[in-house]
């Protein structure tokens, strides 16, 4: 297309280019565009050439999350952070223009949050909760604030929270405008606070308390928290006060006793089973309350020292055994005691055979031997009814009756038992309980047994305890004769004595007494290794000797002769003794004959013989 170059307005002429003129004039602007034909011709028209800068400023534009805030240890309803904890945000900002950002958090969002030139931005309204360090375009943020009990200061139980991030322009700082809050429920706007549990100093417990026994602690205590119904909460008793970690909310070396029971929102208690062996003292104890989130309370550590008590030892009849469970025989005929025999028993004791102070705490027992009707109820350790024929109690002085018993070695604290093995003596008056043949029908069915109770450190004196299984003490018949001669006196050669010469027979068994006699020839040259020759002139035959229970004619026909060769039984009834020094006796009366063949005079001497014999039952 040509143009009439003389018909175009006084522009500067251009071929082949677009020239924007502005021109102002008030308010006016002019656009004038113009095509041309880029032909030869009109080029050959151009005479000169010009240029124009544009300019334009592109304003800071704010950062944006990447990754949105979230609460990098989740606080929630089910999870709430115990108070004075740390709270942690995280979040990840990109800035446009690759500037270093801050992450914002602020508990409102009435207002925008406000950007700092050379500084840190703030929160336009409500509480600041936290705000982080420039951080590098792209990487993580993390603010944090220490949180504190909700009702003081600026926290609740609940707290909303609301994250901006805002870049760090020296000139024109920007803030995101619309803030965050989260995209996990457990991890996002709001937070919760766990205020401590409160233990008023008044933790108790219902001691004393006997070694096996069970022990509580109890608290004045509760849970402020509301949100969610109010926490459970649990009372840890512990030995020290130094041991509690409230890490592992537990004492790891010192731990005693805790709540078990679940669903506990006041007043807590715990409980402690003593162990069945333990030394009687007072020891310390320390209670500490914490919630179900592992929160302490303030008040924690209070003391309350528990006591256990002590306890009377004790002594099981199982573990008494008289003499090996082996029958009694009384084997001395001296009037005096059998020395020898066995009891064996076993004190326990709770509070352990050592005291606190690493002393004895089963101190001494008392031990008695009784025939078994008389029981532990007379024969009771007190020593009061001791009685050498049925009762010999430990009681008396050991001049009285010598029990002596040894004591094992105690093994410590945790050892509840000492063994003692004793030896005794019974008198010669001890009843027998065996089965005769001629032992009473009443004593008979008897035997023999013990009673044992034991003595602690506190003079603490348990039950006499039985023996289960009792002993005999068998019959023992023994005499002895009072005098060493049965003195005829002078007799011609011819004549005979009435029974009115004397021996005394003593009891000094446990049964009634009868007696056998037998004796030798009379002569004066007698003795044990030279019996009498025999001779008719000069030997008086045993046999012209005769025995009575009581005096009579030599002749009387229940005058009995004394036989050399075999024993001759006589029924003298002598009663059981029942004192042990002045046992009981009765007279054996003798008459003799002296043949007319006797005819050498002088001193005939010779030997009697006195046998124990059981006497009938009813003669005891």
């Amino acid at each position: 297309m040509l143009y009439n170059r003389e018909n175009l307005p006084n522009y500067v002429r251009t071929a082949g280019k677009i020239t924007v003129v502005t021109a102002l004039s008030g308010l006016l602007v002019f656009l004038v565009a113009f095509v041309f034909d880029f032909s030869a011709q009109e080029l050959s028209k151009v005479s000169a050439a010009g240029n124009a800068t544009t300019t334009l400023t592109v304003l800071n534009t704010p950062p944006v999350f990447t990754l949105n805030p979230y609460e990098v240890i989740g606080s929630s309803t089910s999870t709430p952070t115990n108070s004075g904890d740390v709270l942690q945000w995280s979040a990840i900002g990109t800035d446009a223009n690759a500037a270093d950002y801050f992450l914002l958090v602020c508990s409102t969002d009435s207002a925008s949050a406000t950007p700092k030139t050379n500084a840190p931005p703030e929160c336009g309204a409500g509480i600041q909760w936290g705000v982080s360090a420039t951080t590098t375009s792209g990487a993580l943020a993390t603010v944090s604030t220490t949180t504190a009990e909700w009702g003081t200061g600026d926290f609740s139980e609940v707290n909303q929270w609301y994250a901006w991030v805002c870049d760090a322009n020296p000139t024109d700082p920007k803030c995101s405008v619309i803030p965050e809050t989260g995209d996990y429920a457990t991890s996002s706007s709001p937070f919760h606070i766990n205020n401590r549990p409160v233990f008023d100093i008044n933790l108790t417990n219902d001691g004393p308390v006997d070694p096996g026994g069970v022990i509580a602690w109890n608290s004045t205590s509760s849970d402020p928290d509301t949100v969610d119904a109010e926490d459970e909460i649990y009372l840890v008793i512990c030995s020290s006060n130094s041991d509690y970690d409230p890490n592992l909310n537990t004492c790891p070396s010192d731990f005693l006793a805790s709540t078990t029971l679940t669903g506990i929102l006041s007043d807590v208690a715990a409980t402690l089973t003593i162990p069945a062996i333990q030394v009687d003292d007072t020891y310390p104890a320390y209670g500490y309350i914490v919630d179900e989130h592992g929160h302490e309370a303030l008040g924690n550590g209070q003391q309350a020292n528990y006591i256990v008590s002590n306890v009377a030892p004790v002594v099981v009849g199982g573990d008494i055994i008289l003499n090996g469970g082996i029958d009694m025989s009384l084997t001395n005929a001296d009037a005096g005691e059998t020395t020898g025999f066995s009891l064996t028993f076993k004190v326990s004791d709770a509070n352990s055979c050592e005291n606190f102070s690493a002393g004895a705490e089963i101190t001494g027992y008392r031990a008695t031997v009784f025939r078994s009707d008389i029981g532990t109820t007379t024969c009771d350790g007190s020593g009061a009814n001791y009685n050498a024929n049925n009762c010999y109690d430990s009681g008396v002085a050991t001049t009285t009756w010598n029990l002596v018993c040894t004591p094992d070695a105690c093994g410590g604290t945790g050892d509840a038992d000492i063994d003692y093995t004793c030896s005794f003596p019974l008198w010669f008056i001890a009843d027998a309980t065996d089965a005769g043949p001629n032992t009473p029908a009443a004593q008979e069915i008897l035997n023999w047994s013990a009673g044992v109770y034991g003595i602690d450190d506190n003079a603490a004196v348990g039950s006499m305890a039985t023996a289960t299984n009792g002993v005999d003490v068998e019959s023992a018949a023994y005499i002895d004769v009072g005098s060493s001669q049965i003195a005829y006196g002078g007799v011609e050669p011819g004549n005979a004595t009435d029974l009115v010469a004397t021996s005394t027979t003593i009891n000094i068994g446990n049964t009634g007494l009868d007696q056998d006699l037998q004796g030798s020839s009379m002569c004066n040259t007698y003795s044990l290794s030279t019996p009498c020759p025999g001779s008719a002139t000069s030997t008086v035959d045993a046999s012209e000797q005769k025995f009575a229970s009581t005096t009579m004619t030599y002749g009387n026909v229940l005058a009995t002769n004394l036989s050399s060769t075999s024993p001759t039984h006589l029924e003298l009834d002598v009663a059981k003794s029942t004192s042990t020094t002045t046992p009981n006796n009765k007279l054996t009366y003798w008459g003799i004959n002296v043949p007319w063949t006797i005819s050498f005079a002088g001193s005939y001497t010779g030997l009697n013989t006195f046998t124990a014999i059981v006497a009938e039952p009813g003669d005891w």
